[in-house]
């Protein structure tokens, strides 16, 4: 494996009826090169006015993720979890949290996806490192990428 240059992802989502979902990268058929992801944030793109209970649970997936599916590190297609929560009407904040399996190298179609998060647009921004494989890791990536535990 050899590690080339940072990239990075950096755009808006938006969630209506809880959900959100957006396909980041589609397959360009050149399995040798993938990203190995390094940051993953989520964060609103209102300020909090004081008024309003904000939440929002961001998945990072190699596959599409159905409506009402949980953070699950079981599901192989799963990799990254973003979540954050304000209770403004009960002065509650709980802290968010961002987990990323640093061994999961995307080399086909990437995957966002907020579920049971307050309806609004979202900011995202992915930090990812371009990774080279060679044909033995690419199969094994590509094997990983879709099986399931």
């Amino acid at each position: 494996m050899k590690f080339g240059k940072l990239r990075t992802l950096r755009g808006q989502i938006t969630v209506a009826g809880g959900i959100g979902r957006a396909n980041l990268i589609a397959s360009d058929g050149l399995v040798n090169y993938g990203l190995l992801i390094k940051k993953f944030q989520v964060w609103n793109s209102v300020a909090p006015d004081g008024t309003a209970n904000r939440s929002h649970t961001a998945i990072l997936s190699l596959d599409t993720i159905s409506s009402g599916s949980d953070m699950n590190a079981g599901d192989n297609r799963q990799f990254a979890w973003d979540q954050a929560s304000v209770k403004t009407t009960t002065g509650g904040i709980v802290q968010p949290y961002n987990i990323i399996d640093p061994d999961h190298i995307v080399n086909r179609d990437l995957f966002l996806t907020l579920t049971n998060s307050s309806d609004g647009v979202y900011n995202y921004l992915i930090e990812a490192q371009v990774v080279e494989l060679t044909d033995d890791e690419a199969i094994i990536t590509i094997i990983k990428e879709t099986s399931q535990s």
